[in-house]
């Protein structure tokens, strides 16, 4: 397994470290003011106080000079950290030769699309076939044209507290209210039906009392006549709901979904894009649960610091496809294929084992954050599977009245203050979400979970007062 000091290596020597008194400093001011005027509001990043100039590993740098450690990985994307000396190396390399392939057949893009092959579960290894994206959304979109192709069926099925992405189609499967609000109708014929969010339990039922009722309810939508749910093309679920609040469900929930899609004949995709990429200790998510998807969507980890994403498919639909249906022009970028065959290569290498090493070094971190939940009036439910940590924050622990969003991002502004950037999200936006480069050691990911500590402390204390 990879050193520690080999893992310090690959980032700033020095981080946190901050050299302004208060954030943004007055070149990030500057750099904010021009974005809030030449870049569309839609961006969310553009109204907050981080800007980013530079990155290396598990961190990154502001033109202030301020450096940060990055427990969201670039929201899950930077998995093998940023700046690798392996992806720089192969970017190098192929920018000379080529870069965009036009929609022509390329040696990269062949070889990546039989890496990834290796990379997949048995069900799926050897028995696949990828398309090739630029984004999660775009990845999403084309598994829904492509379940209604195979299956000549119209309705999705989706999960409430799901995030798919936010162009049209992918947009009806997500649930979050912000990103919907004034975009509709959107894509008709999407059912959304309770995911297992146990710490919320719509039922208040508890684990494994309910006898998974989530499941059940799922199969008596898909399988009980008048149901309203008679034309089902796909039913697409993450494999560890993220946005949703990072939501690690029971396994015998995946299995019934995967029991009756099979029973019903109808699709299953799992969306990998933010929990798959070897984040949970295994490389993909829904590998924790014995389960074999007819359809997997990914992104983020694996084009790591370029855009890349993917639809894998089993090989029994490749007949189904019409040819030369789907096409992205800017697809298929020989730089893209290169710089996700080095991630690949990092996140699979046995002797590294960065992928062992997540699923150890998360449940230390969860060991920690227990301990520090059990004193804290705030913090409650710890959860998740490796590096992806999920905190639920309450007001009231008998209630779990969610903490008011007022709190929670004077959380996140206080460990911004102290160099550490540390990202939010669920149902009521009141959990955290942990989420580092696998490649961040374990003095950095101490360092972050103490910032986290001090500022949940000191919000404590302000509501007291």
């Amino acid at each position: 397994m990879i050193s520690e000091e080999r893992l310090a290596a690959l980032s700033y020597a020095t981080m946190p470290k901050m050299v302004t008194n208060t954030l943004p400093g007055p070149a990030s001011s500057a750099v904010l003011e021009r974005a809030m005027k030449a870049q569309s509001p839609t961006r969310p990043s553009v109204r907050g106080r981080l800007v980013i100039e530079s990155a290396m590993g598990a961190g990154f740098q502001d033109p202030d000079g301020n450096t940060f450690i990055d427990m969201s990985a670039g929201v899950a994307v930077s998995s093998v950290g940023r700046n690798h000396p392996k992806v720089v190396t192969a970017i190098r390399e192929q920018c000379e030769k080529l870069m965009h392939s036009a929609g022509l057949v390329n040696d990269t893009t062949v070889r990546l699309a039989e890496k990834l092959n290796s990379t997949m579960p048995d069900g799926l290894r050897d028995q696949c076939f990828t398309w090739f994206g630029m984004s999660g959304s775009a990845a999403v979109e084309t598994a829904l044209k492509f379940a209604k192709a195979i299956t000549g069926r119209s309705q999705i099925v989706a999960f409430e507290g799901a995030y798919h992405g936010v162009f049209h189609g992918s947009l009806a499967l997500t649930t979050r209210e912000n990103f919907r609000a004034r975009f509709g109708p959107l894509m008709p014929g999407v059912m959304h039906l309770p995911y297992p969010y146990c710490y919320r339990c719509f039922a208040e039922m508890k684990q494994p009392d309910c006898g998974t009722l989530c499941g059940k309810y799922l199969k008596h939508k898909l399988t009980t006549p008048n149901t309203g749910a008679d034309d089902v093309a796909a039913v697409i679920i993450e494999s560890m709901q993220a946005d949703g609040g990072y939501i690690d469900p029971p396994p015998e929930f995946m299995k019934m979904v995967r029991d009756v899609c099979t029973e019903k004949g109808i699709l299953l995709i799992i969306d990998e894009i933010q929990a798959g990429g070897g984040r949970t200790g295994k490389m993909w998510a829904h590998e924790h649960f014995g389960i074999v998807p007819d359809m997997m969507v990914w992104a983020k980890a694996v084009g790591g610091d370029l855009p890349l994403s993917g639809l894998t498919i089993h090989e029994r639909y490749r007949e189904k496809l019409p040819l030369a249906s789907q096409v992205i022009t800017g697809a298929e970028n020989a730089l893209a294929n290169v710089v996700a065959l080095a991630n690949l290569e990092i996140l699979t290498d046995p002797q590294d084992d960065l992928i062992g090493r997540a699923a150890i070094v998360g449940e230390e971190l969860k060991a920690m954050l227990r301990e520090m939940a059990a004193k804290s009036r705030f913090m409650d439910d710890v959860r998740g599977r490796g590096l992806f940590i999920g905190i639920e924050l309450v007001s009231d622990k008998e209630t779990r009245t969610p903490l008011d969003l007022k709190r929670v991002g004077a959380i996140l502004q206080k460990c911004e203050g102290q160099g550490v950037r540390i990202m939010s999200c669920g149902r009521y936006g009141s959990t955290i979400r942990l989420m580092p480069p696998l490649t961040a050691t374990r003095a950095h990911l101490r360092e972050g979970i103490r910032a986290l500590a001090s500022a949940v402390a000191a919000v404590e204390a302000e509501s007291a007062a």
